[in-house]
């Protein structure tokens, strides 16, 4: 059995399963429901190999709920669909690249819209209730849509600055605040993981970050991400916000 690769923890391991626990039901995904870039997120702890095949060793066991985007593939072998994967990471190790089965990954609704550090998660604070995740990096770094849809760009003084609210329809919209600058047009439709944007600090704001939300019919919904994590662009979000 690997050590388990957690949101938090990122661990060496070993181990012949193909999967870190038994028993589990696979999902319905099918290799057309992945391809380059698509993120996901784990049904179960999965075994992360460092080659295709049950035969290589594991690099580290994923955590039920884990965050990824693939890399490479798909590969057949050993009766499986075999992807090259790439971890989400944390504030205390590195992400974990490798070699996964499909039937264990689940395609994420929305995925993660910029690589960096979660510098205000979720929730209630002392200035109010925030209802999104701030991720923190470098003025310029790019933004991404987390899910396809249309793109509305906007600007607001007090609060997100330069910003951008995706459509994405069925009632969800995703919020994209206190950019530098826009790299789409206002009403332009944008496909999964499209370059939206860069980072910046506008509007209200005291550094360098993208406040993100996820909404559905006008109410935000919870996104994961805990304070001082890292956090990866394209990488697939755990679908523990209600809703989805």
């Amino acid at each position: 059995m690997g050590n388990k690769l957690t949101r938090r923890q990122i661990l060496k391991g070993t181990g012949a399963a193909i999967l870190g626990t038994a028993g589990v039901t696979a999902t319905t995904n099918t290799a057309a429901a992945h391809t380059i870039g698509t993120a996901s997120y784990t049904t179960d702890n999965l075994n992360v190999r460092s080659g295709v095949g049950t035969e290589n060793s594991v690099v580290a066991t994923a955590e039920k709920y884990t965050g990824m985007h693939t890399v490479d593939g798909p590969w057949n072998e050993d009766g499986y669909t075999w992807w090259e994967v790439e971890t989400n990471g944390d504030s205390d190790n590195g992400r974990v690249r490798g070699y996964a089965v499909e039937q264990y990954q689940a395609h994420a609704d929305f995925s993660f819209p910029a690589t960096g550090y979660v510098s205000s998660d979720y929730g209630q604070r002392s200035s109010g209730f925030h209802g999104g995740v701030d991720i923190a990096n470098d003025t310029g770094t790019y933004i991404y849509s987390s899910r396809a849809g249309t793109a509305y760009t906007r600007y607001e003084a007090g609060g997100c600055g330069n910003y951008i609210v995706i459509d994405h329809g069925g009632g969800y919209e995703t919020l994209y605040c206190h950019l530098n600058d826009f790299a789409v047009s206002n009403g332009e439709y944008v496909g999964r993981h499209e370059h939206i944007g860069y980072m910046g600090s506008t509007g209200n704001s005291t550094g360098p970050h993208v406040h993100f939300e996820v909404n559905y019919n006008n109410e935000e919904q919870f996104v994961t991400g805990d304070q001082g994590e890292e956090v990866y662009a394209k990488s697939g979000m755990p679908k523990n916000y209600s809703g989805i």
